[in-house]
């Protein structure tokens, strides 16, 4: 039974990526952000930095598949709103055992209600005010003078997206080297698509150093849409470093410093720390100071320069984190607020129980 799933992986796999030669393929700069910005609040608190350093959350293999920690029975859950509720973003990890392999799961689902329609507004009729006579300005598209925008014609629509982020990790060759595999839905009005990707992830450890390297999207990542357009996305890669510093340990205070820098084939912006036509360098750190292993404090900086920051608070069998994100440009409309709670599921179950 094992090897016909593993065969009908194989042939799904095979089958997707055979799409992309048959295909109506567009290279597309976004469709995978997904699994890229909605995180939890300890990841997004140090800029999801945190390609090298395992933080012993089920939510750690998102950003580099190889820090799958033992297992331990906890379901964590994370809630992000933004824009007064426009946007919501909601996170669900747990862990699962198969044998001896430990699989890191992460649900993540994300909805945006209400985004206006104005395809159908425009009375794009010309000058003289009447359709069908093919005067000057009928039909460009353009507002010219005596043209309107017609208020009963706005609509609203949703959009929908839902991912499954699945990650484990073998030792090979002494290096902790994971595979992640992901699948997404999207749902964008009427239209619907269906997408898979493989990320790669190697975590090295030397002493108080410890080293990540990421590839995700490969060889690449793609969404299917019913009307067979492919929209395909091309890897990127990103290389991790933390230091730990205990030289605070006899007042129980541990020191984490983490960056990451980010190579990305198809997104360069005017924020970018280093970029050449569309290819870019992107940067991000953090930073956590550890009290009693109870209370952390956290800040940092991500690749989209959002200062970001956030605490932690740890009672056994509950942890509670809270993560600010605050764009560089100081407009308080993009600034939101990140809140995830950790429950042991042994400790549920007890108190269900009973």
């Amino acid at each position: 039974m094992g090897l016909k799933k593993n065969t009908i992986y194989k042939i799904f796999i095979i089958f997707f990526n055979f799409s992309f030669l048959l295909g109506d393929l567009v290279w597309v700069k976004y469709g995978w952000e997904l699994f890229d910005y909605i995180t939890d609040a300890r990841s997004a608190s140090i800029g999801n930095s945190n390609s090298s350093l395992n933080i012993k959350s089920v939510h750690s293999t998102i950003n580099n598949p190889s820090l799958v920690y033992p297992l331990k029975q906890n379901i964590s859950f994370t809630h992000q709103t933004r824009f007064n509720g426009m946007i919501n973003n909601e996170l669900v990890g747990f862990q699962l055992k198969k044998k001896s392999t430990i699989i890191n799961i992460n649900l993540i689902y994300q909805g945006i209600s209400n985004i206006p329609d104005t395809r159908n507004m425009l009375l794009d009729w010309g000058l003289d005010g009447q359709f069908g006579t093919n005067d000057i300005g009928e039909g460009n598209g353009i507002i010219d003078d005596g043209e309107r925008l017609d208020k009963d014609k706005l609509k609203f629509f949703n959009q929908h997206q839902f991912g499954i982020h699945s990650a484990f990790s073998k030792e090979i060759m002494g290096f902790p080297v994971g595979i992640a595999y992901k699948i997404i839905t999207y749902s964008l009005d009427k239209n619907f698509a269906l997408g898979v990707g493989l990320d790669f992830g190697i975590n090295k450890i030397f002493e108080k150093v410890s080293l990540g390297f990421v590839m995700k999207n490969l060889p690449t990542s793609g969404l299917i849409w019913e009307n067979g357009r492919i929209e395909g996305t091309l890897p990127s890669g990103s290389l991790g470093i933390s230091y730990m510093i205990d030289y605070f340990k006899t007042y129980s205070i541990n020191i984490n410093l983490m960056g990451k820098l980010e190579f990305l084939l198809n997104d360069s912006s005017l924020d970018s720390f280093l970029s050449y036509k569309s290819m870019s360098l992107e940067k991000a750190y953090g930073l956590e100071f550890i009290y009693k292993d109870k209370i952390v404090w956290r800040m940092g900086r991500n690749n989209v320069n959002n200062f970001t920051g956030g605490i932690g608070l740890v009672w056994d069998p509950i942890g509670i984190d809270y993560a600010f994100l605050k764009p560089i440009n100081d407009i308080s409309i993009g600034n939101h607020h990140i809140i995830s709670i950790s429950i042991s599921s042994l400790w549920l179950k007890s108190k269900i129980s009973n």
